[in-house]
């Protein structure tokens, strides 16, 4: 979401998927996180960077904060318009160059990327390109938090169609049968197949890859970006990166003089 698109799958681009993705991930940890850390810092104004289908975004918005959804694909902005109190966030189809006039440097509070947004940007500039469009966006002392998945603990070892198999009733009733095939690894880059298939029995079939860097990439971006300080945890607790964890869930502190 940087000044180049990252190319869209099918996942983010097919209406009839795009429809069912907030029943395939309809977990909360992640988003009960960011809504504890925006209250923590008191954050009054928020931009959602790869916002999808705007859960975070609404919730935070419920709060009274004004907050800004950016993201490339369309059909994800259309169900998060749609969404109840979807009026309280600004939608902005695009990349964070889009923002430019919309949203002054230098005037958030917090910019966030969820989802595993970070692992979208497959070149090391794209991926400094954002940090640094995150940073200009901030206020002096804001933040940036984000989280990627730990490379340590290896999840695409678990992407398998044995183990990743899952049947989904959404809120009409209707059904659908998905799981994830990892085509390839090649050092830091997993491609893998998701395939869905809904009622009508074609399995429609969505290819992504996804950048996993450890945490001393991470890091070092980070500071590369200009960011002062970074703590870094292995989860949605709060719980220190070791055995036995898999995300790295990071939150960067911008400057607090130019």
């Amino acid at each position: 979401m940087g000044s180049r698109p990252v190319p869209l799958d099918a996942h983010y681009t097919d209406p009839l998927l795009v429809s069912l993705y907030d029943a395939e991930n309809s977990g909360r940890d992640d988003t009960d996180f960011y809504l504890r850390l925006a209250a923590q810092l008191e954050a009054r104004t928020v931009v959602d960077i790869g916002c999808g289908t705007g859960v975070l975004a609404v919730d935070l918005a419920r709060d009274g904060r004004a907050v800004v959804g950016v993201d490339p694909a369309g059909a994800m902005l259309d169900v998060a318009r749609a969404r109840p109190d979807g009026d309280l966030v600004t939608w902005v189809e695009g990349t964070t160059d889009d923002l430019v006039g919309l949203v002054p440097q230098g005037s958030v509070d917090l910019v966030v990327m969820t989802g595993h947004v970070a692992q979208v940007f497959l070149t090391d500039d794209d991926w400094a390109q954002v940090l640094e469009a995150a940073a200009r966006l901030l206020s002096p002392g804001g933040h940036l938090a984000f989280e990627t998945r730990d490379p340590a603990a290896a999840a695409w070892e678990r992407w398998t169609p044995e183990l990743t198999h899952e049947r989904v009733v959404t809120d009409d009733g209707s059904t659908s049968t998905s799981w994830v095939e990892v085509t390839s690894v090649d050092g830091g880059l997993v491609t893998f197949d998701g395939h869905t298939v809904l009622e009508d029995g074609v399995d429609r079939v969505s290819t992504s890859t996804l950048r996993f860097r450890d945490q001393r990439d991470v890091l070092g971006s980070v500071e590369r970006a200009g960011f002062e300080q970074a703590t870094v945890h292995g989860g949605w607790a709060g719980e220190p990166v070791g055995p036995g964890t898999t995300e790295l869930v990071v939150v960067a502190t911008a400057p607090r003089q130019a």
